[in-house]
């Protein structure tokens, strides 16, 4: 006698949530670094001037305090003389000679190099890209070893989409300064949207190799392995990058993320407490920490998240996610006042699906017959809508429109991996689990990523009492996708 298996009504695949390029070199990640730069040449009066700079921007910037804390009254050195500074002539003749280097001010010309990189970064952030590439330019005619400056213009190429200049400048930052390993990041960023995935991931490995401690670096190994499928190597370097930098919030919601998308919920709902610590507004964080709850059956803390998500962000979408909530937990009239609510702005036939879900549940068969119809008008390419009207026939005895709507599930073809998991279901559920597992093998092959399949494929193995292949399933998942 074969084992009973949840049926999964369908659901929302989870949208990722774009991640931007973090901007290379804040502010006070710049000063550290040119004070790490005084401190190693052992100026450590110019070090001093850098770190009170980012002490007075960031009192609890651990970092700055550490290395004042190296930096007693007694080591505190003059600073060297510096070499005579070039004219204003001769830094004109400088730009000039190098083609189309814009002029330099004569009335006032402050020759000092730091000074113009970090004018340059003002521009840089107020997008004024050509005022910007006008600084740096300076600042690396004052000073040829200003490795920021390198970095930074190779940033305002990369903005004005000339990526193979990018490319050359962050080149000669970090060969200017090995121990910069930022440029290493920014190149491999630079070459993953050129598509170019085997030198994305050399700069990376580098940047690592160069600086174990380069929070960043791991940040996006991490983002390099999730999208290559590789979710263990993935959290692994999650982890490295928030053990580094604990208060790098975007690490936290990506290993969220891939902790979701592996289906291990509860570590989801971890790593999205720690991220909401840091970004206790965020409702993207509230909605996927919804959308784990219910996957675990936690239908209260999911309404719970869904409803914090909406106090921030009134979106169609959050309401949506209450209604299944509300499904889920049994609440069936709260359910379709959110969904006819939803019917008001614009149809679709998700919404129909659950208004169907819910009458069926309140034995409103006609209602529910009515709603999926709609649904299916909406949208003929899903197996379990048809699959969802078979059902209503079949709580009335109607055997002729049962198969009928069987049948045509059956025969639709899987547009994405869900319809994959539901057909296998659908065949489960009437006697086929052999088509099941078919079904199920052929996704694996298409999306060889998704765990859920995997799960899926287990539960039937379990089900029909296939020990062997179930357990042979088990450890393909523990290895594929649990390992940590």
């Amino acid at each position: 006698m074969k084992k009973g298996i949840l049926f999964l009504v369908i659901t929302s695949v989870i949208m990722l949530q774009s991640v931007s390029f973090t901007q290379a070199n804040e502010l006070t990640d710049d000063y550290f670094d040119i004070a790490t730069n005084y401190f190693n040449s052992n100026n450590y009066l110019k070090a001093k001037e850098y770190l009170d700079l980012i002490i007075k921007i960031e009192p609890d910037n651990h970092d700055a305090m550490a290395l004042m804390d190296k930096i007693s009254p007694p080591c505190v050195a003059t600073s060297p003389t510096s070499p005579t500074a070039p004219t204003a002539e001769k830094v004109n003749e400088a730009f000039q000679s190098s083609g189309n280097k814009p002029q330099v001010d004569t009335e006032k010309v402050i020759f000092n190099s730091d000074y113009y990189n970090t004018k340059g970064k003002e521009f840089y952030q107020k997008k004024e890209y050509d005022n910007a590439l006008e600084y740096f330019y300076k600042a690396l005619t004052v000073d040829n070893k200003n490795f920021l400056a390198y970095n930074n213009l190779a940033m305002v190429f990369w903005m004005k989409n000339n990526p193979h200049e990018a490319i050359k400048y962050f080149k000669k930052a970090n060969s200017v300064d090995k121990y910069y390993t930022q440029p290493l990041v920014n190149l491999a960023s630079v070459y993953k949207q050129l598509g170019d995935t085997k030198s994305q991931l050399h700069y990376l490995l580098k940047a690592i190799k160069i600086n174990p401690n380069d929070y960043l670096a791991y940040y996006w190994l991490g983002d390099y392995y999730r999208c290559a499928g590789q979710y263990p190597q993935a959290i692994e370097n999650y982890k490295e990058s928030v053990k580094i930098n604990p208060k790098f919030a975007q690490a936290y919601l990506n290993l969220a993320i891939c902790f979701f998308e592996t289906e291990e919920f509860n570590y989801t709902l971890m790593a999205l407490n720690q991220y909401k610590e840091i970004c206790p507004d965020s409702d993207y964080a509230y909605l996927l920490a919804a959308k784990a709850n219910l996957a675990l059956c936690n239908y209260v803390d999911a309404k719970t998240n869904i409803q914090k998500a909406l106090e921030i962000n009134n979106s169609r979408d959050y309401q949506l996610e209450l209604a299944k909530a509300d499904y889920y937990l049994g609440d069936y009239d709260d359910a379709l006042g959110v969904l006819e609510g939803l019917l008001k702005g614009n149809e679709s036939a998700e919404i129909y699906n659950y208004k169907g879900l819910c009458n069926y549940k309140l034995k409103n068969i006609d209602e529910a017959i009515s709603n999926f119809l709609k649904t299916i008008g909406l949208d003929t390419s899903r197996p379990i809508y048809y699959y969802n009207l078979a059902q209503c026939y079949k709580s009335i005895g109607d055997k002729k429109n049962y198969a009928k709507y069987v049948n045509a599930a059956t025969r639709i073809t899987p547009i994405n991996y869900q319809d994959f998991i539901d057909l296998s279901y659908i065949y489960y559920d009437n006697g086929s689990p052999g088509y099941a597992i078919n079904s199920l093998n052929t996704a694996i092959a298409k999306y060889p990523d998704v765990k859920s399949l995997y799960l899926a494929k287990s539960k039937i193995y379990e089900a029909i009492g296939d020990t062997l292949h179930y357990n042979e399933t088990r450890e393909l998942i523990e290895k594929r996708f649990n390992k940590r």
